[in-house]
């Protein structure tokens, strides 16, 4: 578990941290050295400016610390981005500060309260910073906001997004496990989580769009681990063959699921296993879902639906139907189901990708909800 969550974090991820736990000390030297003068220790007020005073000192230090060492940066636009720095460093203040109260008003006591302030404005600096301070010139160039095609094809999905690269590799993660000598993976858009799973193992990959196929063809041409493209799951007729079967983010866009579903598990193996990642909970479908041809979004009810469909014709054991992506669900609900988003933004893809090492080990909490459902069967 924890070489696939570390596999997750990059270079910046690491240096961040580093970085974080010097200025931790940075700070705590100068509040040591700050309250030595008699002023700061009278009162209230004197105190809570010796403390901003401190923090101040911090921050100008450790703008240069992150710039040159975190991001890796050169000089350029020092100050443009020293203002940008110190913006967002007072907005993680500002939100530390109502997360603790709010936790503390919820009956949690002190130390729990400190402990998840601080882990949250963790994660809010590094995105605030990564995204928007020191943000690579060449994503910065264009908004890039891409949104799936009228026909739900999915172009602009995150994991169609190839600058997400965390998070292609998280979607990746989780079927990997599975993936044997001979594995096909339906519904492949233009390649992005099959580039990942073919860098070990082969795979056939088919995707009923002719422009998708065609992109495919093009993209895999010279791919030693890419054996067969096509469009239609539904022209094989080889039965029993296959070790695993997997599909990211598109059952859902198919009226008959379970038909897919059951000519899959004919050309499985015994012991092969059919993986699906599927958007979950139907309280998050919105207008965004249906414009990009979402059918449905999966809930327990689905997977009934599933085993009424499969128990007349093959023995199943259930491996994983497990929620997983608790913050993207509530991003969801917020941007999409509340805002009406009518796309997805590449800000905000990027965003997700910040995050992903630092969420990633939520996956393995028993978790009552989440963005995304991950559905294992094993055919015996």
């Amino acid at each position: 578990m924890l070489t696939r969550l570390f596999s997750l974090f990059e270079g910046r991820h690491y240096r961040y941290l580093i970085v974080g736990i010097l200025v931790f000390w940075i700070n705590a030297w100068f509040a040591k050295w700050i309250f030595t003068f008699p002023y700061f220790s009278e009162g209230f007020f004197q105190k809570n400016l010796g403390n901003l005073i401190a923090l101040e000192l911090a921050l100008i230090c450790s703008y240069p610390l992150h710039k040159y060492i975190t991001w890796l940066e050169g000089s350029e636009d020092f100050l443009k981005k020293l203002v940008q720095f110190h913006y967002y460093s007072f907005l993680g203040i500002i939100i530390r500060i109502f997360v603790f109260a709010l936790l503390i008003f919820l009956g949690f006591g002190w130390l729990v309260s400190s402990f998840f302030s601080i882990g949250f404005v963790i994660l809010v600096n590094f995105v605030s910073f990564d995204r928007f301070v020191f943000i690579p010139k060449e994503e910065s160039i264009a908004s890039n906001s891409l949104s799936y095609s009228a026909e739900g094809e999915g172009i602009g999905t995150l994991e169609t997004i190839e600058e997400a690269v965390i998070y292609n590799r998280w979607i990746a993660s989780k079927i990997l496990d599975y993936l044997g000598e001979k594995n096909l993976e339906i519904g492949a858009g233009t390649g992005t989580i099959a580039s990942i799973t073919s860098e070990n193992f082969p795979i056939d990959v088919f995707d009923l769009s002719k422009d998708n196929y065609n992109f495919l063809k093009q993209r895999f041409k010279s791919v030693k681990n890419i054996r067969n493209i096509g469009q239609d799951i539904l022209s094989i007729k080889t039965k029993n063959y296959y070790d695993c079967i997997y599909s990211s983010n598109v059952m859902e866009h198919i009226e008959e699921d379970t038909k897919i579903l059951n000519h899959s598990l004919s050309l499985l193996k015994k012991g092969g296993f059919f993986v699906a990642i599927v958007p979950a909970m139907p309280i998050l479908y919105s207008m965004f879902d249906k414009k990009i041809g979402h059918v449905r979004r999966y809930s327990k009810q689905d997977i009934k639906r599933w085993e009424q469909s499969i128990q007349p014709l093959y023995k199943i054991k259930w491996l994983k139907r497990n929620y997983f992506n608790p913050i993207g669900a509530i991003g969801w609900l917020i941007k999409m189901k509340f805002l009406h988003q009518k796309q997805i933004k590449k800000q905000d893809a990027m965003i997700m990708n910040s995050l992903i090492p630092f969420i990633a080990w939520l996956d393995y909490l028993p978790l009552p909800f989440g963005q995304s459902m991950l559905l294992v069967l094993k055919k015996i």
